[in-house]
């Protein structure tokens, strides 16, 4: 089941969609599946192309923190698969 939302927690308007199950490699592209195995190898410097970087974040695969990403546990299953 997939929802949309107008607004976020700033009020700002956008449109978001919410997965019902945990991605997989097959919902990615090759390019964000690549990016994804690149921020797996440890703690990166945003070096990764902007939309990858926002579209891993919001399917929770990825986390920005403290100037750089991090893979979450849920991407690092994604990456080995």
């Amino acid at each position: 089941m997939a929802f949309a939302a107008d607004a976020c927690a700033y009020g700002a308007k956008r449109n978001r969609r919410a997965m019902d199950r945990m991605p997989n490699a097959a919902d990615l592209t090759s390019a964000e599946l690549a990016s994804l195995t690149l921020v797996s190898r440890g703690f990166i410097c945003a070096t990764i192309p902007k939309p990858h970087q926002a579209r891993l974040v919001e399917l929770g695969l990825i986390q920005a923190i403290m100037g750089g990403l991090m893979i979450t546990p849920m991407g690092r299953m994604v990456a080995r698969a």
